[in-house]
């Protein structure tokens, strides 16, 4: 996974904004493939989330080599969830207005990634 430069900074605001730790993900199966799902979330005890690119952020063992395919950028002030390496993967944008697009998590507060038929979600302000 990278979280570019461009990324981090907004990320990090984000995720103190609203008090949170970090980022869950998942890969959710939608109608189109396999779509990266990305939750704001405060850790439990039993997490184990690794930095990438100074954004903690826990993911599934499971899950971790088609997370090597996922690019968090930055994109006309969005934050966009790139996997076009993953079969089937779908982008997500994501705004402040809009806190989950498609997926709640026991763990946290938000989310982004793909839902529905559409296989991606994108908001505007």
């Amino acid at each position: 996974m990278k979280i570019t430069n461009e990324a981090s900074p907004v990320l990090a605001q984000l995720l103190k904004e609203k008090k949170a730790d970090g980022l869950m993900m998942e890969i959710h199966e939608t109608c189109c493939g396999k779509s990266p799902v990305f939750a704001i979330v405060v850790f439990d005890e039993n997490d184990k989330p690794e930095t990438i690119d100074g954004i903690s952020v826990l993911i599934p063992e499971e899950q971790k080599e088609l997370a090597e395919k996922i690019v968090i950028d930055l994109v006309n002030g969005e934050l966009v969830v790139m996997a076009p390496e993953i079969e089937g993967g779908c982008n997500c944008h994501h705004d402040e207005e809009h806190e989950c697009c498609g997926h709640d998590h026991d763990h946290g507060e938000g989310c982004c990634g793909g839902h529905g038929h559409g296989c991606g979600c994108h908001h505007e302000e």
